[in-house]
């Protein structure tokens, strides 16, 4: 591996690879400086910053250092009240009450070994290089260590933070942000995506104004209102040409991204733990680690930025143990038989799933003890004795004996107002003194910033893993927090709940992953709730919406795409009217949109289900040719409207392309449409399954395919769907909510 990380002899820092450059220097005065970020730069020693020591009227100069001003220096790692006006990536109160520090280069340490962070979930080392640069405040005796690792498969750099406190006084953090990236003075639009249940990850594109802009989350999750990832781009960037500037970090609760446009035009990327109801008491001789960050560069526009993210995502953070193993197709017993659900049912389910040859059942809610319904139970985990008499570990037994996995649902982070656990532990939720508490769909959140509540969570999903019969666990978690306080922490540490909630949960996740290597784990927080990469660095995939309509999940799984692979995100076969919006849609647009997820299954009664038995097995049998494909392929978006939506998935061999069309409302005399293929062989043939038609790859990426036209004539209507003429256009009877999934192959 060629070397990556460069420290010149007057400290110029070049992280490089052979596409990506990150550049920084310490000044004359000791400021360690943003140099770049951005296409490879060679001979880093003869770089010049873009930012000139300039008289600014009116601009304090730091220290009584002539023409030098922090309010215009791009910094790695900025402190407020020093000339500096922006938002600092560490604000903290000292031994006298203010919050003045001023961090200064001391050392530097190029790493061949990437550090874990302490209790917190990080990408893995692979091809990489670590640079630890430490800054030290000598008045309060405090060191910042800035980690950044640069790979050399990925267009990436992650950073994180460690603070300090050498001195005999304790500190008061009120903000440390994991990441500062200050970027040049351009116009930019900045590319983000949030909305809310069952409509997680819509589009935001915007012109980033003069000011601040901040995306963020109090909610205790990182939340379907706002994923924790920016980019900023070029405003004439798109899928295929732009300069692409992305963010995101690696955590699961409260979030802040920040970014400012000052009056200098200079743009400021602040991205870590949100400050809003944050505080930490540093003691003498403690530490403090900031969650990492991933950032990603791209100069050829968004789909270089999502191929950057997916292969680093699946190589470098996925759990290894199933970052690239084909996914079981799998039938769900949630609306099968929601509460109503017994051992007797649950065994007649299972012979149902074999008999459509899907590969695993999964016991959704409803099989612990009391757990009728949504108001008890939560929280005790014993199966109940009198729906499952002979125990789960002896039900899993039979339905394994089938030839089938089994798997088995969990939320383990709430409890109910009725239950065991909440009588004999009510101080164990996140409650504060003097106030009633609000419920969640009926639930409170266990405290897990307090170790013993954690033991005892894991003490009893230890019971029913330890039996060695349980190959899947669905992970749920469904609400988010309120009444934000300990019973186990002081007045003056109440600051400290959310994120000690936060070291909590990665805590009973590695606990358990560890211990149980076999298991495959689900990530599900009312859907796509905590869908990030601190929950997806432990468990391989996530239900990444509760909407489970195929129309519905165009807009998700588009937005989705930015930044996670398909392997890490899950869909099923619905039943119709579908349950969260009472839309109809056939058979083959809910597989075919199901179809662009790592992991497929089925959730439906069993009258639904005969209703549709030869076309679900006919559906299901595709979903296991091509579970390698959707797990390890690669995932492009040829185009998206609110119309139409048209998707690429290049089969792991590079043999096979599964092209997906969705039209959502049919009109009259629609337009012609094709899609431009991306990352073909341009000199090999690709033939349309079901038709002699032949294509050059590099007519397929210059020329385009043709897409099947949605004819809603009387003519067409009676006639079934059909291809066309010696064009070989396809034609799709029907209007609304109709799709194609297209199938080439390499010859």
């Amino acid at each position: 591996m060629p070397t990556l990380i460069q420290v010149t002899a007057d400290n110029v820092f070049a992280l490089s690879n052979s596409r990506i450059s990150y550049l920084m220097r310490v000044s004359p005065e000791g400021i360690l400086e943003h140099l770049h970020f951005g296409a490879t730069i060679s001979n880093p020693e003869t770089f010049n910053a873009h930012h000139k020591r300039v008289m600014r009227s009116l601009s304090p100069e730091f220290q009584d250092t002539h023409r030098y001003s922090l309010s215009d220096v791009p910094q790695e790692f900025p402190v407020f009240g020093t000339s500096d006006y922006r938002q600092p990536a560490l604000h903290a109160r000292n031994v006298n009450g203010n919050s003045i520090f001023d961090f200064r280069y001391r050392k530097n340490s190029i790493l061949k070994t990437k550090p874990k962070l302490e209790g917190l979930p990080s990408a893995r080392q692979g091809n990489s290089e670590t640079l630890e640069i430490e800054l030290h405040d000598d008045v309060h005796n405090v060191s910042v260590l800035l980690y950044y690792t640069i790979y050399s498969d990925y267009d990436v750099v992650t950073r994180s933070a460690k603070i300090i406190n050498h001195s005999a006084n304790e500190l008061k953090l009120e903000q440390v942000f994991s990441t500062c990236l200050d970027l040049p003075q351009e116009d930019y639009e900045v590319l983000h995506f949030g909305g809310s249940w069952a409509r997680e990850f819509g589009e935001h594109r915007n012109a980033l104004p003069y000011g601040r802009f901040s995306i963020e989350s109090a909610r205790g999750t990182s939340s379907a209102q706002h994923q924790p990832f920016v980019a900023i781009i070029e405003p004439s960037t798109t899928e295929t040409q732009g300069q692409v500037v992305a963010t995101a970090l690696v955590y699961s609760g409260n979030f802040s991204i920040n970014i400012e446009r000052n009056e200098y035009n200079d743009v400021r990327v602040l991205a870590g733990i949100n400050p809003f109801n944050f505080a930490w008491t540093l003691k003498s001789t403690e530490s403090f680690t900031t969650p990492e960050v991933v950032h990603v560069y791209s100069n050829q526009g968004l789909d270089s930025m999502s191929q950057t993210f997916h292969g680093f995502i699946q190589n470098n953070m996925s759990p290894e143990r199933f970052a690239h193993e084909p996914r079981p197709s799998y039938l769900n017993t949630w609306e099968a038989a929601y509460f109503d659900i017994t051992e007797e049912k649950v065994f007649e389910l299972a012979k149902l799933t074999r008999s459509l040859d899907l590969e695993m059942l999964v016991v959704d809610d409803g099989w612990f003890e009391g757990r009728t319904d949504d108001r008890r139970s939560l929280g005790d985990w014993t199966p109940d004795k009198k729906r499952f008499s002979s125990g789960i570990p002896a039900l899993a037994k039979k339905v394994k004996d089938l030839g089938l996995k089994f798997g088995i649902w969990f939320e383990p982070e709430m409890t109910n107002a009725d239950s065991q656990l909440f009588r004999d532990h009510p101080d164990w939720i996140l409650h504060v003194p003097n106030r009633k508490s609000s419920t969640g769909r009926n639930q409170l959140t266990l405290d897990f910033s307090r170790p013993e509540v954690v033991d005892n969570i894991f003490q009893k999903m230890d019971t029913v893993f330890s039996c060695g019969l349980i190959d899947y666990v669905k992970w749920d978690m469904n609400r988010t927090f309120t009444e934000l306080g300990s019973a186990g922490l002081p007045a003056n540490q109440q600051g400290e709940v959310a994120h000690r909630y936060m070291l909590g949960l990665y805590s009973l996740v590695s606990r358990l992953t560890e211990k149980y290597p076999d298991i495959f784990f689900e990530n599900c927080a009312s859907g796509g709730n905590r869908h990030d990469l601190g929950m997806l660095s432990y468990m391989n995939q996530s239900w990444v919406s509760d909407m489970s309509d195929p129309i519905g999940r165009l807009a998700i799984q588009n937005g989705a795409s930015h930044i996670y692979p398909l392997s890490t995100y899950t869909s099923y076969l619905c039943p119709v009217p579908n349950h969260q919006n009472g839309r109809v849609t056939s058979m083959e647009t809910r597989f075919n949109v199901a179809f662009f997820c790592g992991n497929r299954g089925l959730s439906m009664s069993i009258d639904d289900i005969e209703k549709d038995k030869d076309d679900i097995k006919q559906y299901i049998q595709q979903f296991k040719a091509s579970a390698n494909d959707a797990v390890n392929g690669a995932f492009h978006r040829l185009y998206y409207t609110q119309n139409q939506v048209c998707w690429q998935l290049s089969s792991a061999d590079e043999k096979t392309l599964y092209i997906g069309y969705f039209v959502v409302l049919g009109e009259p005399n629609m337009k012609f449409k094709r899609a431009y293929l991306r990352n073909l062989d341009s000199d090999a043939m690709y033939k349309l399954q079901d038709s002699e038609r032949l294509y050059s790859g590099s007519q397929l990426m210059h020329a385009g395919l043709d897409l099947p036209y949605v004819s809603v004539t009387q003519d067409a209507l009676a006639s079934p769907s059909r291809v066309g003429d010696e064009q070989g256009l396809q034609v799709l009877d029907g209007g609304d909510f109709v799709s194609s999934l297209l199938v080439l192959e390499k010859v």
